[in-house]
């Protein structure tokens, strides 16, 4: 391997670490909710069809567990990568903090099956979001709305309960004030200057 060949590699590592270290599932600023959020994040839950997903009480209280597991999994996270001694140490101890890795591994730890938790975090998640940015709870996230697209748009005057199956949408609502206390904290976290 030349020495040329050698530092446009290097040079390429070096960019994928910084932008691991600055990406993740983070809550922009503003506009777009899903601009710096992996795909995953970023799909609503009735990506695969026409029928909202339906979470029921027991899923919720799975939620609201794996979301408490989540901050300890991201604040256990940013500590290691505060205390990190190169730079591999810090990336893998960013991405360590991307939902990604935080949603299985707090499934797991909760007893819930992945696939379900991570259904009901993007779906519950979503209506936490759409509040947040109509101003009906009090989360850290903000948009120009002058620069939101008509689909954000339309979704701001929108009720984002009534994208929901109704036996979840009640459910949800019974606990809003207990779970989005909770997904502001995560939010809050993640957050860029988190």
């Amino acid at each position: 391997m030349t020495s040329k060949t050698l530092r446009v590699l290097t040079g390429g590592i070096a960019t994928l670490m910084i932008m691991s270290a600055c990406g993740g599932d983070r809550a922009p600023a503003s506009g777009d909710t899903t601009a710096s959020t992996p795909p995953s994040a970023a799909t609503s839950a009735s990506a695969d069809s026409d029928a909202p997903f339906a979470f029921t009480d027991a899923d919720l209280d799975a939620y609201e567990r794996g979301m408490r597991k989540e901050i300890e999994l991201v604040q256990a996270a940013k500590e290691r990568g505060a205390n990190a001694k190169t730079p591999e140490e810090r990336g893998a101890a960013s991405q360590a903090e991307w939902e990604s890795a935080t949603a299985p591994a707090a499934a797991q730890a909760v007893g819930a099956p992945v696939d379900r938790y991570q259904a009901t975090r993007r779906t519950v998640n979503r209506v936490f979001q759409t509040l947040d940015f109509q101003g009906k709870i009090p989360g850290p996230m903000e948009l120009d709305t002058a620069r939101a697209t008509p689909e954000m748009k339309a979704r701001l005057a929108s009720d984002p309960f009534a994208e929901l199956a109704p036996a979840s949408a009640a459910a949800l609502e019974a606990r809003l004030d207990q779970l989005s206390a909770v997904w502001i904290e995560y939010t809050k976290l993640v957050a860029v200057a988190g």
